[in-house]
């Protein structure tokens, strides 16, 4: 029965003390701590967002604290379990492309959005440009508080056309034009390089691509590269008829070299015959018979004072 205080008013009674079954007391009392903490980030998980964060892969998390602003330490791939004040914003760190294209729907802006510069000459060249880009992972808290989602078009756009312009101001159009090109998109890559890692951006590549020139100038030019296209034919071909000609003199020098060699040989084989027929002067009439053996000969004349006696009838 309820004890009643001086007014006659029922006073309350104490709590029960419930105890879990097969628990011990201190047990119990840390689990129910625990739920305690469970429940209260369910609640501020409704009011503020999920404590569940998933970053994708190619990707790093940028924490913001709503007591504190952007915090340095970013997440990685996988899995994450933060506090419901902290939000997280996700950065991609692949590699990344920025083009600037005459073509409407090649570049990242639709329509024309080829870049325009000058060379050393003073002429107006269109070129299309496209940069191959990344970001640095542990720099990404950094872009994040600085240019946000949008860096891209706050660092990287106007980057590219500040360079681009500095560099064809150093070079002649056929430099830019012609088979110097690659030359000198490597000087804009190195110089962008420069410029962006300050803003935690690493540039892979940069690709030069359709470079337009005035109508007048782009004829000359394909004049010269034709005539040079020529001149360079015709090198090749005064240098193949010179080793034709080389080849030919040293058959003919060959040809020669043998023929003496063969005079030289019959030479001395007729010296030698002289000198043998000398010593046997029958040598020549024997050599004679020989060389009319075996040929059907009707009439025959011989020298009458060599006596030499043949039946020329066959019989």
């Amino acid at each position: 029965m309820a004890k009643e205080n001086e007014w006659g008013i029922p006073e309350p009674s104490s709590p029960p003390d419930i105890r879990i079954q097969g628990i011990p007391p201190m047990v119990g009392k840390v689990l129910r701590s625990v739920a305690i903490v469970v429940a209260i980030l369910i609640i501020f998980s409704v009011m503020f967002g999920s404590i569940l964060v998933s970053v994708g892969a190619g990707e790093v998390g940028v924490k913001f604290n709503q007591f504190g602003g952007v915090e340095p330490d970013e997440l990685g791939e996988g899995l994450h379990i933060v506090p419901p004040w902290v939000s997280v914003t996700k950065y991609s760190v692949r590699s990344e492309v920025y083009t600037m294209s005459a073509t409407p729907s090649e570049g990242e802006h639709v329509g024309d959005d080829q870049i325009t510069a000058l060379t050393s000459e003073g002429l107006t060249l269109g070129m299309d440009i496209t940069v191959r880009y990344r970001m640095v992972p542990d720099e990404a808290s950094i872009v994040h508080q600085k240019l946000g989602k949008t860096y891209a078009e706050k660092i990287i756009r106007p980057t590219i056309k500040s360079v681009i312009r500095e560099i064809v101001s150093q070079h002649l159009a056929l430099e830019v034009y012609g088979e110097e090109r690659q030359m000198v998109a490597t000087e804009m890559q190195d110089e962008l390089e420069i410029v962006l890692i300050k803003d935690g951006i690493i540039v892979e590549e940069v690709l030069l691509r359709n470079v337009k020139l005035p109508d007048r100038v782009a004829n000359a030019i394909e004049e010269k590269l034709q005539a040079d296209q020529e001149a360079q034919r015709m090198v090749f071909v005064k240098q193949r008829e010179q080793r034709e000609a080389e080849r030919k003199i040293i058959e003919a020098n060959g040809i020669a070299n043998a023929t003496i060699v063969q005079a030289y040989g019959e030479a001395e084989a007729l010296r030698i015959i002289n000198q043998e027929i000398s010593k046997n002067p029958d040598l020549i009439k024997y050599k004679y018979i020989q060389m009319l053996q075996g040929q059907d000969i009707g009439t025959m004349i011989v020298p009458t004072d060599q006596g030499i006696i043949l039946d020329a009838s066959g019989k």
